[in-house]
């Protein structure tokens, strides 16, 4: 079974989104995590038309399924 990374980012007036990603490892590097913060960060940002420095980053999640409920993404 796969595990992924999920982070939930969210802002004023704006619906959150989970992201999730496959993990490369089961234990995956802060470089490898901070990338995929980074990635949610900015896809969100753009997403929703709004700067990065408004992005809230929720709970960095490893060793996670697939995220169900609400809206997700992949990235």
């Amino acid at each position: 079974m796969a595990i992924y990374m999920t982070q939930q980012m969210s802002s004023a007036n704006t619906i959150p989104i989970t992201y999730y990603r496959k993990q490369s490892q089961p234990h995956v590097s802060h470089e490898e995590s901070g990338a995929f913060t980074q990635a949610a960060k900015q896809n969100y940002a753009q997403f929703n038309n709004i700067n990065i420095d408004q992005v809230d980053a929720g709970t960095y999640r490893s060793g996670q399924g697939v995220p169900t409920g609400g809206k997700t993404y992949e990235i």
